[in-house]
């Protein structure tokens, strides 16, 4: 498991404090931070706006912290949360990319909705169920499946998002189109690698 890092818990903890004070479970504020992140969706399919639109999915991402430093604060740390939580994500994720299936971007090679399916399937969905199904079908121990990496994970995909979205706002939309093929293809890398790691980890179980 990947060891978190110091300053960035740090500013979780103060936040966790801070916001617990305020009326709102950890679940709230996860649901708050879907409906954020439908009002960005909108904001970018109907409006066309993609920096308001990239504000309010940073407020998204934003009030997704908050819920899991809520729940340390104030001692509500739950499974069902991290659950909830987990979906959420997910759901964040997909928004931000279906809100440009309504944005008009370039072709490169293929329809842009396509490169967007692909990212949606091979990259929000595939990875995570493939270690959800090894632990499911008992193939991998839940700590193994749950220590499952690969090049391409949430974070860095995430990251590859924002940076192509904001070099295709300030440069060109070409650059977006482009950094969704590399997401396809290290996404593509991620579930061969975890393949490859599930094989192996059998093998040295038995």
């Amino acid at each position: 498991m990947l060891k978190q890092n110091k300053p960035l818990l740090s500013i979780q903890n103060s936040m966790g404090t801070l916001f617990s004070k305020l009326p709102l479970s950890p679940n709230a504020w996860t649901i708050l931070s879907l409906l954020v992140a439908l009002v960005a969706g909108l904001v970018i399919a109907f409006q066309n706006n993609l920096v308001a639109g990239l504000a309010l999915f940073a407020l998204a991402g934003a009030l997704d912290m908050v819920d899991g430093a809520v729940a340390r604060a104030s001692g509500q740390v739950s499974n069902f949360g991290g659950f909830i939580d987990g979906i959420t994500d997910r759901f964040v994720e997909a928004i931000f990319l279906f809100s440009f299936m309504f944005y008009q971007l370039p072709t490169i090679f293929i329809d842009s909705k396509i490169w967007l399916a692909l990212v949606i399937f091979l990259g929000t969905s595939m990875p995570s169920f493939i270690r959800a199904y090894a632990d499911h079908k008992g193939v991998l121990k839940r700590e193994k499946a749950l220590a499952l990496g690969g090049i391409c994970e949430r974070s860095e995909r995430i990251v590859l998002l924002v940076i192509g979205l904001l070099a295709g706002i300030f440069y060109s939309m070409d650059i977006f189109i482009y950094t969704l093929i590399l997401i396809i293809f290290l996404s593509l890398l991620t579930i061969v690698q975890r393949m490859i790691q599930i094989k192996n980890n059998m093998q040295f179980e038995k």
